[in-house]
């Protein structure tokens, strides 16, 4: 239901993986969602989506940017997805990715 897309992105505007998309795919409308991103160690980066109402199929893209919009560094981060139903059923997911940059 949850996928990331690049594997490796990198922002840096030359046009090429600037972003991450998270997409989603739902067998029914309704659902609630929230994206956090965390750093390797745990960290909280980015509260990206907080209970937004979710189609059957969509994308959130992350720009990597913190949540004070300040530019994340080069490194692992885990995308924490929360989708919930209108009748309290959760589910969560946990991906990873990795933010790359010009060293």
């Amino acid at each position: 239901p949850v996928a990331l897309s690049p594997d490796i992105f990198s922002p840096d505007n030359d046009g090429h993986n600037d972003f991450l998309n998270i997409d989603y795919t739902f067998d029914a409308p309704g659902y609630m969602i929230n994206v956090t991103v965390y750093d390797a160690s745990g960290r909280l980066i980015r509260n990206l989506v907080n209970n937004e109402m979710c189609g059957i199929s969509g994308t959130f893209s992350w720009d990597g940017t913190t949540n004070d919009r300040q530019k994340a560094a080069v490194g692992y981060y885990l995308v924490y997805t929360e989708i919930f139903d209108l009748n309290g059923k959760v589910k969560h997911y946990k991906n990873t990715t990795v933010l790359g940059g010009k060293l």
